[in-house]
């Protein structure tokens, strides 16, 4: 997903792969929470794939995508309905994308639209316009046929940079930026990142790091905290 000092010369043999650890289009390494309210305890959490920078080579082996504990996505029914986020845009980056609501593909990772120009938002968790927990937002971080995707800016964004999400309705968030973390995929703490309890924030998830050429995909992921603006 997001790059945070990646290769960017892609070689023109090569052919996309894979995104499932941040490779070529296809889906996002994120492991997320159940999507299910008869879901077991423990489950994957979504773990941002992003597709090879332009100069990276791409390869159809997928790492091995951390696990992290599933919890109960069934909904009680006096939850009332918040709005779904539509866009996210951060001004100063020059971010401005369409995001589409989506769940966890095959391999247990966060369904993500191939254009890197589009991002996902993990609709079994909170919703930015929800009063708690973490609302995950990912894209990838490039691709061989679409180029470089707006999240690759998101690991040169500082603290209190603006966020703003709206939703189909014309409702809008606005968020500060907390912090800015290049994680290894290994050690990113996924039950925390897709947490449904807490303060209210916004996390948004895209590939960075080092571009592992052997395996084509990037070797961390950038996660950008932000909390709401009052």
């Amino acid at each position: 997903m997001a790059r945070a000092g990646a290769p960017l010369a892609l070689a023109a043999a090569l052919v996309a792969g894979v995104v499932t650890g941040c490779s070529a289009p296809a889906s996002t390494a994120v492991t997320a929470p159940a999507t299910s309210s008869l879901d077991s305890a423990a489950a994957p959490t979504p773990t941002p794939t992003p597709t090879p920078a332009a100069g990276a080579a791409s390869a159809t082996a997928l790492p091995a995508v951390p696990e992290v504990p599933r919890t109960d996505a069934g909904l009680p029914a006096s939850t009332p309905a918040v709005p779904e986020p539509a866009r996210v845009e951060v001004p100063a980056l020059g971010i401005d994308v369409s995001v589409l609501p989506e769940g966890i593909d095959d391999a247990g990772a966060l369904a993500l639209p191939e254009d890197p120009g589009l991002a996902s938002w993990y609709r079994f968790g909170p919703s930015p316009f929800a009063a708690a927990g973490s609302a995950v937002i990912a894209a990838h971080v490039d691709s061989l046929q679409y180029g470089l995707g707006d999240f690759a800016s998101l690991a040169g964004a500082a603290p209190g940079t603006e966020v703003v999400v709206s939703s189909a309705d014309g409702s809008t968030a606005r968020f500060a930026v907390v912090s800015v973390e290049t994680a290894d995929k290994t050690g990113v703490p996924w039950a925390t990142v897709f947490d449904r309890t807490g303060d209210p924030r916004l996390t948004l998830i895209t590939c960075g790091g080092e571009f592992d050429y052997s395996t084509g995909h990037y070797l961390s992921n950038v996660i950008v905290t932000a909390a709401p603006v009052t």
